[in-house]
């Protein structure tokens, strides 16, 4: 059951894909990615602000993303 989510799906800036079994796996994978360079970096640190979502309220809505996305081909 394994589901995708590209950077800037998770928030970030570029098309850089990330696959895994659950929403964890898919953010434990992006997170090397997201802290790589300081674009990166700064996009993540600087989200809070630009969408009023507390990192909670962030890994909810992205959980119920990842719930309602088909499964990988």
């Amino acid at each position: 059951m394994t589901k995708t989510f590209t950077c800037q799906e998770l928030g970030g800036i570029c098309d850089q894909k990330f696959s895994g079994e659950t929403f964890m796996d898919i953010v434990n994978k992006g997170m090397g990615h997201m802290m790589s360079d300081e674009a990166h970096k700064a996009k993540i640190m600087n989200m809070e602000d630009e969408t009023g979502e507390s990192k909670e309220q962030w890994m909810e809505k992205m959980q119920k993303e990842f719930d309602g996305k088909p499964e990988d081909n």
